[in-house]
């Protein structure tokens, strides 16, 4: 052998190295066992110590696990006692750098009343998913010096204290989410369905089998199509499975409750989508106050329509009475002008009342010339707008063809947006009246010479009840339901109205509708063929 080369392992050593790797992979596996089996946390990290401590013939081996509530040791029997109190001074080391003191080096300067009880000492953080949880220390009252193996060995029982910390936090974590989740689910008065991605059912809460009159028990784990035969809730299936929206969706159960479903989605990690969430909340009480209260509404306002019609009929018929002289004359003006007002108001109470989205009112579609709808209405303000000094004008396109709308509804709209512009307009100013075809919509707007609307107004202006109040229109008698409802009939037939203005510019309203459809003639006629086909 050459000068320098170094010495091969002789076989006592081979031998020694055999025993010492035998001895620390059978405690690896006791270890590894022990935590297989499950159990509490301290109950496994004490066996762990123990096996531990018995492998290393150590003179004491603790865990310090860190948490909100403070920290606590996991150790073998018989290692607590004064051992308890340098726990909290090495986790605060320990825990940021590990380390490993004999008698032939220094121990950190907060650890130096160590020395006195031990002769070599080692610690090592606990961490898990690069969270620190805790630390792992071991100590030797006689002199020792940590071997290579010793040092693998604390390392791999580190990692696994860690593993075990984390997995028994997180199942704890889970387990309490589960029995918060359960609560909330329990107390619930709202029906609640969940399935997972492949239809099968997860959750049938108690609201669930009330409304539905099934057990959970029947329900969970069974497929939609299965739930489906054990009850008539169709609907539900559909929406379920992504077949139908939930947008203004009811759906009434067997003992008449009514609910409005809404519909979640579960995602994974990834992003996928895993499930859903079926809440159905119970809305019999609202549904019932609304109908109330549109019964309410329309009882009311076409009792006020007969007394209302008497008043202007007597009024009309005053002068066949005899002459007015001047101020008589003022009065029944005053008379008539109060009953105009108050039939306007209940025409309008009604109009909206029925447009409501939460109303059931159907177009009454039939042909309507757009031309001579605009050409009426003009004409019917054309005397409000002469007495106010304003011009009213059209301008209309010759290609505007004959359109299925609702011609009472659409009238009534443009009504709106005339008998608003008058009212805006100061004398001498200009309103114009408008409609065109752009594209495939037809186009109806109002443009006045008024002091215009601020952005701020512009955002409600379409809300119901709503109305600019300022200095310039305080005398402006209005209701703030006109818009309302020119707003809800061109959305019922597809379409869409909103305003143009600038403060000092004037303003412009538009009505869209579009040209397709059911607003085409024939489209009506077309689909009862098919569906008469279809049958």
């Amino acid at each position: 052998m050459s000068e320098g080369a170094p010495l091969s392992p002789s076989v006592e050593e081979l031998r020694e190295q055999l025993k010492q790797y035998a001895v620390e992979q059978a405690l690896l596996l006791e270890i590894t066992q022990r935590i297989a089996k499950g159990g509490a946390l301290e109950v496994v990290l004490t066996d762990m110590a123990r096996i531990a401590q018995r492998g290393l013939r150590a003179a004491c081996l603790r865990f310090v696990v860190s948490g909100s509530s403070g920290s606590h040791a996991y150790y073998a029997e018989g290692s607590n006692g004064s051992f308890a109190d340098l726990d909290a001074p090495l986790l605060a080391i320990a825990q940021q750098t590990p380390f490993e003191a004999t008698a032939e080096t220094a121990l950190p300067e907060p650890l130096g009343s160590l020395k006195a009880l031990f002769s070599a000492v080692a610690a090592l953080p606990l961490n898990a998913r690069e969270a620190p949880l805790g630390i792992l220390w071991v100590a030797y009252r006689e002199a020792h010096a940590f071997g290579a193996w010793e040092r693998n060995f604390l390392q791999l029982l580190a990692a696994q204290a860690a593993i075990a910390i984390a997995n028994a936090q997180a199942f704890e974590a889970a387990r309490t989410g589960r029995e918060q989740l359960a609560a909330i689910l329990t107390s619930s008065l709202d029906p609640i369905l969940v399935v997972d991605s492949c239809e099968r059912i997860l959750v049938f809460n108690p609201a669930a089998e009330r409304t539905f009159g099934i057990s959970a028990e029947r329900v969970i784990g069974n497929q939609l199509a299965a739930f489906a035969s054990m009850t008539d809730a169709a609907d539900l299936i559909a929406l379920l499975r992504g077949e139908v929206s939930a947008e203004g969706m009811e759906w009434q159960s067997a003992n008449g409750l009514t609910f409005a479903p809404r519909l979640s989605e579960m995602r994974d990690e990834r992003g996928e989508r895993s499930g859903s969430v079926l809440m159905l909340r119970d809305i019999t009480r609202y549904k019932n106050l609304r109908d109330n209260q549109a019964e309410f509404t329309s009882t009311v306002s076409h009792d006020l329509r007969l007394p209302l019609t008497y008043m202007k009929g007597y009024v009309d018929m005053m002068p066949m009475v005899g002459e007015f002289n001047e101020r008589q004359r003022a009065f029944a003006e005053k008379i008539q002008n109060g009953i105009t007002q108050m039939s306007d108001l209940v025409e309008k109470i009604l109009d909206a009342s029925r447009l409501d989205p939460e109303g059931n009112y159907r177009l009454h579609r039939e042909p309507c010339d757009i031309l001579k709808m605009v050409s009426d209405v003009v004409a019917t303000h054309a005397a409000a707008a002469e007495k106010s000094g304003q011009t009213l004008r059209t301008e209309t396109a010759p290609n505007i063809p004959i359109l299925q709308l609702d011609d009472m509804m659409m009238r009534r709209a443009l009504n709106n947006l005339t008998d608003n512009a008058i009212k805006y307009t100061p004398p001498n100013g200009t309103i114009t009246v408008r409609a065109e075809v752009r594209g495939d919509d037809l186009l109806l707007s109002v443009n006045d010479t008024g002091k215009g609307i601020s952005p701020e107004d512009q955002r409600t202006l379409f809300t119901r009840f709503r109305r600019i109040r300022n200095k310039d229109n305080i005398r402006v008698r209005g209701n703030g339901l006109g818009l309302y409802i020119v707003k809800r009939v061109a959305e019922l037939h597809g379409g869409d109205a909103w305003v143009e203005s600038a403060v000092g510019q004037g303003s412009t309203f538009y009505i869209k509708i579009p040209m397709r459809g059911e607003n085409l003639i024939g489209s009506g006629h077309l689909q009862e063929q098919e569906g008469a086909h279809a049958d």
